[in-house]
């Protein structure tokens, strides 16, 4: 029989098809590597002082020489100073008195708290004449704390006219984005919501009434964080962040931080105040609070830094304020240290690209982590930014990364694309740009990193 002679036509295709594969795996292989395209880089946080936005230290705002190196300005305001006629509100002296057109300027933030008892050293009233003419329902008070006059917070004249002096300040402070905290007042001596029952003043109001004046702020501010002296049901229900006062006195703290954990209750003139338990609360809400007055700050700079220390970590805060360091102490290690560990601290771990056949893009995969005690709490762009080996450059996207959830211990992985040009195997930069929406004040990452503008340069290929 013969033999079929035929040869078998597909054997060069296959051949072809194997010589393709070939030909592309060393493609995929060698021109990536060939030029050091594909590439993974770590990053260590380090610990130097960064000044960002939003965190730190809160002198008195009238205090020109103590803010000029403070990112933050507390504005304490009495009702008094805010409503000194019956509906007229003067926002020229609280402008002129508390510097805000020169804060602005500087792109400061503020803490604001509205209070309507401030003790002195003498008898007074804090809320306006006319007010205190209408309602004269209150107490006078004389004790440890002080001397002045505790209202009657329950008087319907009274929350009435709170309601339209809290939502005229709101207005105004709506405008824009100065003042960014706001510590709910008005209840109890300094706004702390907490009154001298041996002196003469009289309890805390029942908890309905002191519901109010927290729906007072929350239906008011918009563009404010709001926080409360303890961890109030309502205000916990609303995200509201929490204050702390005694920061640096190891007894008090302890007792706050118990009420976060535990709950509670707070004695007033009627059913007890009710506190709810919170857990990491500060993942989405701040902390703030000021130094103790009861300890000299020589001391809590000094001998008992390690209680402060301690009082500022367990809390997880980010601002310190008015109480704060001031005059030579604010320049003190201990002082610095304190204002380092406050707020958010965000950094890149980990860098990788990978040359992208498929699409022809630099893919950019970035591990970002937050090694802070609190966390951010607005929604402000992260642009990154790509220059060629002449600091020239030559694209920028937004990054798909919402800072609010950048909490402490998290850790987020973003991925950009950036169209690949044969300039950059002769090598380019990578940066990193976080700013306000106004782009007025720059975010900068806790790790090494050129200052290119408001631009911080976290990566350099070299072809």
């Amino acid at each position: 029989m013969a033999k079929d002679k035929r040869r078998d036509s597909s054997a060069p295709y296959f051949v072809l098809l194997v010589l393709g594969i070939i030909l592309i795996a060393l493609l995929l292989y060698i021109v990536p590597f060939r030029y050091g395209l594909n590439r993974t880089v770590e990053f260590t946080p380090t610990g130097d002082p960064l000044d960002n936005p939003l965190t730190g230290y809160a002198p008195w705002a009238e205090n020109q020489e103590e803010c000029a190196d403070s990112q933050l300005v507390y504005i304490q305001l009495r009702w008094a100073d805010w409503e000194p006629q019956e509906g007229v509100y003067d926002i020229e002296g609280l402008e002129e008195r508390c510097h805000i057109a020169q804060w602005k300027a500087e792109h400061k933030n503020a803490v604001l708290r509205f209070v309507c008892d401030v003790p002195g050293k003498e008898a007074h009233v804090d809320i306006p004449g006319w007010l205190f003419s209408r309602t004269q329902d209150g107490a006078y008070y004389d004790g440890e704390l002080g001397k002045g006059y505790s209202p009657d917070y329950a008087n319907e004249t009274f929350l009435e006219r709170h309601q339209l002096a809290v939502q005229a300040l709101a207005n105004y402070c709506n405008q824009d984005d100065f003042v960014a905290f706001v510590e709910l007042g008005s209840l109890g001596h300094w706004g702390e919501w907490h009154t001298d029952v041996s002196g003469g003043a009289p309890p805390m109001p029942e908890e309905e009434v002191c519901n109010a004046y927290v729906l007072h702020y929350s239906d008011s501010f918009h563009n404010a964080r709001l926080l409360t002296r303890r961890n109030y049901s309502l205000a916990m229900e609303g995200g509201m962040g929490l204050y702390n006062d005694m920061t640096g006195d190891a007894k008090a703290t302890q007792e706050w931080l118990g009420w976060l954990k535990n709950g509670g209750t707070q004695t007033s003139e009627g059913d007890p105040l009710t506190l709810t338990p919170v857990e990491r609360f500060w993942d989405k809400a701040p902390v703030g609070g000021e130094f103790t007055s009861e300890v000299p700050q020589e001391d809590l700079l000094g001998r008992w830094y390690a209680d402060t220390l301690e009082s500022v970590e367990s809390g997880h805060m980010t601002f310190l304020g008015p109480k704060c360091p001031e005059g030579d102490l604010k320049d003190s290690e201990a002082a610095q240290a304190i204002r380092e560990r406050l707020g958010y601290r965000f950094y890149i771990s980990k860098l990788q690209t990978e040359y992208s056949f498929a699409s022809g893009d630099l893919v950019c995969t970035l591990t970002w982590d937050n090694v802070g005690l609190g966390g951010f709490y607005w929604q402000w762009p992260v642009t990154l930014y790509v220059y060629d080996k002449d600091g020239q450059l030559t694209f920028w996207e937004t990054v798909d990364l919402d800072l609010r959830d950048l909490t402490p211990e998290a850790q987020i992985e973003t991925v950009s694309h950036i169209p690949f040009t044969d300039a950059f195997r002769e090598g380019y930069e990578v940066g990193i740009g976080i700013s306000s929406n106004q782009r007025t004040q720059p975010v900068r990452l806790a790790m090494e990193g050129e200052l290119r503008d408001d631009v911080q340069i976290i990566y350099r290929f070299e072809g």
